[in-house]
């Protein structure tokens, strides 16, 4: 994906999530689930988009990663705008596998300024993308002004982004509210982020099975009541 449309992405949804409500501290304290999957795809992106490797090993990492990252947006699609970056990244992978490559398409790649028509026909691209091939319209196809090219795909994703980010340093889920965790001293909903407080339903339930907490002090209770105090002389 793009260096510059993925800042771009990222300026946007921390605009938003601070016009929100949110908080930039929010987005140190997230733990989300299969957060490893998600390092180890953006790191392989980016040593595929720096190093100039091409062939059909290069497509094979190209889509370990691009699954990998659909694995972490799938299971953390409650986060807010994550729907979007899943579809995304689904599309791109349909077409890879397909195509043993992401497609450019030779318009692209002419408008851009990458290559002219004349050198199309041996042209060898890097970063396990290929020009030409089935379903390319899905594939690399929109050029942008400074010689990139992106997929519709990468557009989701780059929607997406933004609205996650903002969602994280809101502790927004979809289905839930905007909250903040029990150790944020606001609501208790956060959980499904990544943050303080029962992550499922299965956590929630597991404290309800431990039974009730222990009793501090004698309270209310009829057995802690001191029956003798209670207890009237009979009539003579």
């Amino acid at each position: 994906m793009a260096l510059v449309p993925t800042l771009v992405a990222l300026g946007v949804g921390v605009a938003l999530g601070l016009a929100w409500g949110g908080s930039l501290a929010n987005i140190g304290e997230w733990r989300p689930p299969l957060w490893e999957a998600l390092l180890a795809g953006v790191v392989l992106t980016l040593l595929l988009d720096v190093v100039p490797w091409s062939g059909w090993f290069v497509s094979f990492l190209a889509i370990v990663a691009t699954g990998l990252l659909l694995g972490f947006a799938v299971l953390n699609l409650r986060t807010g705008g994550m729907v979007l970056v899943a579809a995304g990244l689904a599309l791109n992978l349909f077409v890879t596998i397909i195509n043993w490559g992401m497609p450019v398409t030779a318009w692209a790649l002419e408008t851009s300024g990458v290559a002219t028509n004349a050198e199309e026909p041996g042209l060898v691209l890097s970063g396990g993308r290929k020009v030409g091939g089935f379903l390319s319209f899905l594939g690399d196809s929109i050029p942008l002004p400074w010689g990139q090219i992106v997929s519709l795909g990468d557009v989701a994703v780059l929607v997406g982004i933004a609205l996650v980010l903002a969602s994280v340093m809101r502790r927004y889920e979809v289905g839930g509210a905007s909250s903040f965790s029990s150790r944020g001293g606001r609501g208790g909903r956060g959980g499904g982020l990544g943050f303080d407080g029962p992550r499922d339903y299965r956590d929630a339930l597991d404290a309800l099975s431990r039974g009730p907490a222990p009793r501090r002090g004698p309270g209310l209770h009829p057995s802690r009541l001191d029956t003798r105090s209670s207890r009237r002389p009979r009539g003579r």
